[in-house]
Parts: C-alpha cells; sequence; structure tokens
C-alpha cells in the first residue's frame, strides 16, 4: 500500500477515533421533573451524507401516515439539520413533499462541491449557494428564529483537544446557553455540514454565546444521534413529549475507502476493505448512542422509535448523483414498514468489526 493511501486511512480511521471518543463520554445532566402529560411527538434525525434523501423518504412516508400531526420540537446533525429545515417549511405548508424530491432530482455533485485542487477538503461553497436559493430565497428563512417549530441543529468544536466533548445545539428556543435564535440559518447549516477532512469547518458570523471558531459536522460527536438537545427541551418546556422517532440512514459496511473517495477524483486500484469500511466506522458510534440514550434514559427509552431503511442496494456517503434513487428505493421500503421500537431496533445490532 502507497504512502498515500496509508495517509488516506489515517484520515479516515482519526475521524472515527474521534467520533468513538465523544460518543461514549458521558453527559450527566438528567431530566427535570415534569408535572404536565406528555404531549407531542419529537423526531430526531441523524447525519446521513450525500444518504439525506433516505431520510427525507422516511419522513414523507411519516407524514402521509399522520405520524408527524403533532411535532413539537426537531432535532438534527449534519445531513438530519437539512432534513430538519425542509420539514419545518413542509409542515409549515411553504413547501410539499412534491417540490422536495425535485430538489433532489436536480441535485448532483456538482451542487455541493467543487473540486479546486488535488486532494482533500473540497470547496462546499456550491452547497452554499444551493441552501441561499432554497432556504432563503424559496422558503424565506434567514435566521433562526423564522422556523416555525422548536428546532436544535448541532455543531462541532474540535478545539481544545479533539477527544474533548465538544457538541453546540443552536436552537430557536432558548433551551441551553448557546441557543441564539437570531444566528444565520445558512452558517449554521453549513456548520453543521462540514465534515471533517472532507469539507472545510465553517464560521458562524455573529455568533456569540460560543467561542467565534470554525466549527464541523454536527454529527460527528455525542450527536451522532441528537436527542440530548430534546432533552434540554423538555427541560425549557417543563413537559415531556409523547413519542420520540429517530430518523436514519441505512449503514453499508460493503462501501470501501476507493468507493468513498471516487467522487472527489481518487481513484485507488485497492477495491477491499479488509472489513472496515469508512460507513461501518461511523456506524459504532451511532449504536454506541442508542445504548447510551436506552441506558441512561429509560424513560425516554421507553417511548422512542427507529426508523432505518434495510436493502439490499448500497450508496457512497458522498456520492449525490444519485439521491432521487436512494428516495424511491427508500419510499418503497417504508411503504412496507413502521418504526421499531428502541430496544427490539437494538437487538439487531450487527457484528462492527468483521474477523
Amino acid at each position: 500500500m502507497t504512502r498515500k493511501r496509508i495517509g488516506l486511512w489515517v484520515l479516515f480511521f482519526s475521524v472515527a477515533v474521534v467520533a468513538i471518543s465523544m460518543a461514549k463520554k458521558p453527559i450527566s445532566r438528567d431530566i427535570s421533573d415534569k408535572t404536565k402529560p406528555a404531549k407531542g411527538a419529537a423526531i430526531i434525525i441523524t447525519g446521513a451524507a450525500a444518504k439525506i434523501a433516505q431520510e427525507a423518504a422516511l419522513l414523507q412516508s411519516l407524514y402521509e401516515r399522520g405520524e408527524l400531526n403533532d411535532v413539537v420540537f426537531i432535532s438534527g446533525a449534519s445531513s438530519g439539520a437539512l432534513n430538519a429545515v425542509m420539514l419545518n417549511a413542509i409542515l409549515e405548508k411553504k413547501l410539499t413533499w412534491k417540490e422536495y424530491r425535485e430538489i433532489f432530482a436536480d441535485i448532483r455533485n456538482d451542487n455541493v462541491f467543487r473540486i479546486d485542487k488535488k486532494g482533500l477538503p473540497v470547496s462546499n461553497e456550491p452547497l452554499r449557494q444551493l441552501l441561499h436559493e432554497v432556504v432563503t430565497s424559496k422558503l424565506g428563512y434567514q435566521t433562526l428564529t423564522n422556523l416555525p417549530i422548536p428546532t436544535a441543529i448541532s455543531v462541532v468544536s474540535l478545539r481544545p483537544s479533539p477527544l474533548s466533548e465538544g457538541t453546540y445545539r443552536f436552537c430557536n428556543r432558548k433551551i441551553n446557553r448557546e441557543s441564539d435564535s437570531t444566528l444565520n440559518l445558512i452558517d449554521v447549516l453549513m456548520a453543521s455540514t462540514a465534515y471533517p477532512l472532507v469539507f472545510p469547518p465553517a464560521r458562524i458570523s455573529g455568533i456569540k454565546t460560543i467561542p467565534d471558531i470554525p466549527y464541523y459536522d454536527g454529527g460527528i460527536g455525542d450527536d451522532r444521534v441528537p436527542f440530548q438537545a430534546l432533552i434540554e427541551f423538555e427541560n425549557y418546556r417543563k413537559q415531556p413529549v409523547e413519542r420520540i422517532i429517530i430518523i436514519s440512514r441505512k449503514r453499508d459496511t460493503n462501501m470501501t475507502l476507493a468507493d468513498e473517495l471516487k467522487p472527489f477524483g481518487y481513484e485507488l486500484k485497492t477495491k477491499g476493505n479488509n472489513g472496515l469500511s469508512p460507513d461501518m466506522l461511523t456506524s459504532i458510534g451511532f449504536w454506541r448512542r442508542l445504548e447510551h440514550l436506552s441506558k441512561h434514559y429509560p424513560e425516554l427509552a421507553g417511548k422512542t422509535w427507529v426508523f432505518v431503511p434495510d436493502y439490499d442496494y448500497s450508496f457512497p456517503m458522498f456520492d449525490f448523483n444519485n439521491l432521487n434513487e436512494q428516495y424511491e428505493l427508500t419510499y418503497r421500503w417504508a411503504e412496507l414498514n413502521s418504526p421499531v421500537k428502541l430496544n427490539d431496533f437494538l437487538k439487531r445490532k450487527p457484528k462492527l468489526i468483521k474477523p
């Protein structure tokens, strides 16, 4: 294996180590006593990268079943933050599912990133332009305060130590010290989707509640499953939600490093992954956060469902050329399946490291 290939594997593995270390760090924030009866649904949307269309298709299926008629809180990280904003627009009747799907049909890699030079990270300025056209111009969302439903979006700081817990959750309600509804929504979304090594970190203009530094993808740390913002919201609201639905994408352990780097212009001859695919590495933190929720917050876990597609087709994490295909496959799957109770879903945990 050449030095270049070894270096690329080291980069991906380093991100995985950060994510795993953050994901298993306990958080000692308990839910305060609630006196009001439980009411409404909370939607928790994980990161998905180029599998964002899968999560959107799951949400459409739930919407058509009437499962989203009483949403009182939405939390999203990375691509899940994008879907959180679009779900606001759909529930507010500013956007239809048909229109959202048409947006996916028109997206290609060039609409998300631009390869200005050899190597990573690539420029994600095309994504900023796309978000401006859709979120700002079409929907009229300029700041967090424009979102009609209480919504939290996660970002991560890797300073001062990459192994420290540095997740921040911006909400359009004052649920924690960092929440600031006046923040520019596009800036927050660019930070929340800035996956390390692939995209550059992003600054958030006018930030005052936390350090004014560049921030990374909100799904690489504790918010690989962003339920912590719900706990903060319940403490703020002084009322529990009635049910929680976690929306996430399919995890494809057969995708190799070569598959993941091909959209960025890399052509690696080695196709095998030795049982260690980048997608599998990111899955470790996902399962650990679900286990953390089940163990440390049994009251929440008891009313939590998980909706993750399961079919034979696989897709790379950073290839945005097939979003329409992913949407169609996932929507058809969702028509025949329903969310699974968290503790039942945990019984399906795969053996993540293959011998």
